[in-house]
């Protein structure tokens, strides 16, 4: 039986130890992230992509987490309605199950996983989304994303 996490807010706050939450500015703000916008070991092509996602229903069964120990990951809803980030602390190059910790993410907040931060794949919710991805790649896929199956399947649910 699969363990149930409910689904909170996103806050900056919360989600400080995994990234950075960028809520839309103030009308004639201009926000800008730097210093957790990183690459290294041969991270040094730039890569701002596109994606079209289809729309998944809760619960929603998580069994696979991803992270990119070369970049950072950072995604800017560009027509989203909410989507969904499931995030956990490293252990011994695993996804640490007891720090794991799951947010349902309004259409209109970017997020930008740090360097190494352990997180689901995108998953969105209500409709199709669209998103701008920016990352640094060292050109092998296999050098720039690293895949862990989670020892048990987690539930998220609203």
């Amino acid at each position: 039986m699969p363990r149930t996490l409910r689904l909170q807010p996103l806050t900056a706050e919360a989600f400080r130890p995994f990234g950075d939450v960028m809520d839309p500015p103030a009308l004639g703000a201009r926000p800008a992230l730097g210093e957790t916008l990183v690459a290294q070991d041969g991270a040094v092509l730039p890569a701002l992509a596109f994606n079209h996602a289809e729309p998944v229903a809760l619960p929603l069964l998580a069994t696979q987490m991803e992270r990119h120990n070369r970049s950072s990951q950072c995604f800017v809803p560009m027509d989203v309605s909410r989507w969904v980030v499931m995030v956990a602390p490293d252990r011994d190059g695993a996804p640490d199950m007891a720090g794991l910790q799951a947010f349902l993410v309004r259409g209109d907040q970017a997020v930008n996983y740090h360097l190494g931060s352990w997180h689901h794949p995108l998953r969105v919710l209500d409709r199709p989304g669209r998103f701008a991805i920016l990352m640094w790649s060292t050109g092998e896929k296999a050098r720039d994303e690293e895949w862990a199956t989670l020892p048990e399947p987690v539930l998220l649910v609203e």
